[in-house]
């Protein structure tokens, strides 16, 4: 889980600093991201891959969050809705790890 939760405090608080207006803060919260996201990506692709409860909705979500990620990274000129669609994408994100954790006991 804390796996999932990494990039959505990183992009959160890339969110935070933007907003604060502290552009260059934001930026570098960005690209510390997206090896964060990369590992993400292909920890849910390989739980698919091995049956461990990975879904390919979760794994696409992610490979979509790294793309935004890396455009605005790229082309800081596309600004904030960028960073508000890779925050929206990364929220969904810890939200399903927030709910249902596949390795947790059930009683």
């Amino acid at each position: 889980m804390s796996r999932q939760l990494w990039p959505v405090a990183l992009v959160v608080s890339a969110a935070l600093a933007d907003t604060a207006g502290s552009s260059s803060l934001a930026f570098y919260l960005l690209l510390a991201a997206i090896p964060v996201i990369v590992a993400a990506t292909l920890a849910s692709y390989g739980d698919l891959v091995a049956g461990e409860g990975g879904s390919p909705g979760r794994t696409a979500l992610w490979t979509v969050a790294l793309a935004v990620v890396v455009a605005t990274v790229a082309l800081p000129t596309l600004g904030t809705a960028a960073l508000m669609t890779a925050l929206v994408l990364v929220g969904i994100q810890g939200v399903a790890a927030l709910s249902a954790d596949p390795r947790s006991p059930t009683s």
